[in-house]
């Protein structure tokens, strides 16, 4: 009976907002969803396109970052139907909310720190591609600098909220070569001296990186005009042989026993 009320003081064209509820996720996206009722006969020109934005559907200024991202018909009696419109997006003006962080434990994870790793959900309305790159390391080897590509490392923070420090400092270590071992070992020779002894095969050396949490996952969706993003970071450790036990875990005592250069990054 009501439905046939509204339909007699609806015009063409019109559509009268019935119920509006509005939720939040924990990176802070927004999903507000509208019932309308409509006359069946304009829904071709009433139901909005995906991306619609809030403002230009219904006429107000009140959500200018919501977008359409579904919608939903159920017929009436009367010649009516329900428009269901879900927008998402963030109900205020300007900036993003802060990242959400949570940790997930994963045995073997940990190599300095906890068997986890971090998982950041948070949104982003620059580019995505930003994120997908990964990084870049420097090492000073005293005379010369060395360049290298890396994974993409754990911020500081992430839309204002700081991330967990790494365990320990980024670096890099090897055993000294041969000359490095002479000159921080032997006396400088006298002048006129030559090097007397027998010759033997220079082991081979020894080397370890660990680059604190680097990114070892991403997932994202595109929701309105916002990347909903979720990254996982891991601690990060390569080395060679003799610093992983037979099982396959790493032998700190080993690693933090090796004696020769070192280079933070």
């Amino acid at each position: 009976m009501s439905s046939l009320i509204v339909g007699s003081s609806l015009a063409s064209g019109q559509k009268v907002l019935r119920k509006s509820q509005s939720s939040s996720e924990v990176d802070g996206l927004v999903t507000l969803v509208e019932t309308y009722t409509i006359r069946t006969a304009d829904l071709a020109t009433l139901e909005p396109d995906r991306n619609t934005t809030y403002n230009s559907f219904t006429g107000t200024t009140k959500y200018a970052r919501m977008l359409v991202e579904t919608t939903a018909v159920n017929p009436l009696e009367g010649d009516l139907s329900e428009l269901q419109v879900t927008y998402v997006g963030l109900d205020y003006a300007s900036g993003v909310p802060p990242a959400y962080i949570t940790t997930v434990g994963q045995t073997g994870a940990g190599v300095f720190g906890a068997d986890a790793s971090i998982v950041v959900q948070y949104l982003s309305d620059g580019s995505l591609f930003d994120t997908l790159k990964g990084g870049q390391i420097t090492l000073n080897l005293g005379g010369s600098q060395l360049s290298l590509p890396t994974k993409r490392f754990l911020p500081a923070s992430i839309n204002g909220t700081a991330m967990p420090p790494n365990p320990r400092a980024r670096e890099y270590r090897r055993t000294l070569d041969f000359i490095e071992t002479i000159e921080a070992l032997a006396p400088s020779p006298k002048p006129g001296t030559f090097f007397t002894g027998s010759v033997v095969q220079w082991p081979a050396a020894r080397e370890w990186i660990y680059a604190g949490y680097v990114q070892t996952g991403i997932s994202f969706k595109r929701r309105g005009q916002f990347n909903q993003i979720e990254e996982q970071f891991t601690e990060y450790f390569k080395g060679s042989d003799s610093f992983f036990t037979a099982d396959g875990a790493i032998n700190l005592s080993a690693v933090n026993g090796l004696y020769g250069k070192s280079f933070n990054f």
